[in-house]
């Protein structure tokens, strides 16, 4: 008897081990990060934040999270985003919290250590009963100085395209881990793809960034370079100490591109449209008026007695004795004439160009004049060859050339080369960025 009641509670701690186990193991893979919410330069009066993820590998079921600080009179000081009680959410893997440190004003100056418990229980969970709790642990140590600590990161340099004559402008993301306001000073090399020094310039006077804050501020510049392509080198310094140096690519172009507006949009369609209307409305009408017309006649000529006796003959029917039959002889008729008012003109002037082009027309003597070919020449500080709208360097750029593309000579100027383009328009090429491939063969 006692060797069997035993053996009943053997088993009975064997099995409550074994559900505790398993449970143990259901809600495994808990974590967060960061791991520590740490700061080395507080001053009294100051406040900074920081985000954590928490993070797990079974998303089967809601969790109820609770952040509890374990530190000495300090508990105070700290505020939670959503809350300092929040839910985990059946299915999602990950969530975010966000702690905020908010020192007084009477704080004293020293060290703060301590530690924050997140812990995570199963939601509903019966208050009677047996719950596992999940939890991890979050370092914490605090320092509150009346020392100045200046302390800024550049996190990204991004250079923006500009427009001919318009200032350049640089973003650059900083953040402040320091405990005073700063702004840094920025130095700007302008280099030509050939790497290759134009300019160089120094920004200071920036917007000055806070204590534990994050922010883009805008650095800009006048040049004088002109359209094109270009590399800067952005040097960040903070009281001459360099903090980032950074090589980006960025673009001059000589007119911004302009997007139209929706009254704008409306009115291009309607015109388009209007248009369009206006040089399809003959071959609209005249099949219509065609088609009536056969009808009418053959209507006419079936409704005579003579015709009596070819209504009901194959022959008869096909020329349109009955109604459909008429109807669909009338819409042939009337295809096949508007096909020869549309293919007609189109072959005429195919016709007409290939007399010209081989030299057939009457009355016109066919003249060959030879131009010259171009080579546009190497870039001196771009990687394109404009083309521009008039003999001005101030026109619109209305085409850019590749490096060896062959252009056509039409006229000449002591400075400049008008050239046709590719599509059937022309413009003018200075004469520093060609050279003449006949005069280079002699």
């Amino acid at each position: 008897m006692i060797k069997n009641i035993q053996k009943l509670k053997n088993i009975f701690l064997f099995t409550i081990v074994f559900i505790l186990l398993n449970t143990i193991s259901a809600y495994a893979g808990f974590g967060v990060s960061p791991t520590d919410l740490s700061h080395e330069y507080l001053k009294p009066g100051s406040t900074f934040e920081k985000e954590f993820t928490l993070s797990r590998s079974d998303n089967l079921e809601e969790m109820d999270i609770h952040i509890e600080p374990d530190f000495n009179n300090i508990s105070s000081w700290f505020t939670y985003y959503p809350s300092q009680n929040f839910k985990f959410k059946r299915g999602e893997t990950t969530t975010k919290f966000k702690i905020t440190v908010k020192v007084p004003n009477d704080a004293k100056y020293q060290n703060y250590n301590g530690v924050f418990r997140v812990t995570a229980t199963p939601s509903g969970a019966d208050i009677k009963g047996v719950a596992i709790a999940q939890g991890v642990r979050l370092d914490s140590g605090l320092i509150v100085t009346e020392a100045n600590q200046k302390l800024l990161s550049i996190t990204a340099i991004k250079a923006l395209d500009s427009i001919l004559n318009e200032p350049i402008k640089i973003e650059i993301t900083v953040r402040n881990d320091g405990n005073v306001e700063v702004s840094p000073t920025v130095k700007v090399k302008v280099m030509n793809l050939n790497m290759e020094m134009l300019e160089e310039h120094e920004i200071s006077n920036l917007e000055a960034i806070k204590p534990n804050e994050t922010k883009t501020i805008i650095a800009q510049f006048k040049t004088n370079v002109p359209t094109g392509e270009y590399f800067l080198e952005v040097t960040a310094l903070l009281d001459g100490q360099e903090l980032r140096k950074e090589r980006v690519v960025f673009t001059i172009k000589n007119v911004p591109t302009q997007q139209p507006t929706k009254n704008e949009e409306k009115a291009t369609f309607i015109g388009s449209l209007s248009n369009d209307i206006q040089k399809i409305w003959p071959y609209i009408l005249i099949p219509i008026i065609i088609f009536i017309i056969i009808f009418i006649l053959l209507e006419k000529l079936w409704k005579k007695n003579s015709l009596e006796d070819s209504k009901e003959k194959w022959w008869g029917v096909l020329l349109g004795s009955r109604k459909y039959s008429r109807v669909a002889l009338s819409l042939f008729i009337s295809l096949e004439i508007l096909s020869l008012a549309i293919l007609y003109p189109l072959a005429n002037d195919k016709g007409k160009k290939e007399e010209i082009e081989n030299g057939q027309t009457q009355g016109v003597q066919d003249i060959k004049v030879e131009y010259p070919q171009l080579i546009v020449s190497p870039p001196i500080s771009v990687n394109k060859y404009p083309i521009y709208k008039e003999a001005d360097i101030n026109s619109e750029i209305i085409y850019e050339a590749n490096e060896d593309e062959k252009l056509t000579v039409i006229e000449e100027t002591n400075d400049w080369y008008k050239v046709s383009l590719q599509n059937n328009t022309n413009g003018w090429l200075p004469k520093s960025l060609a050279k003449s491939k006949l005069t280079e063969e002699r």
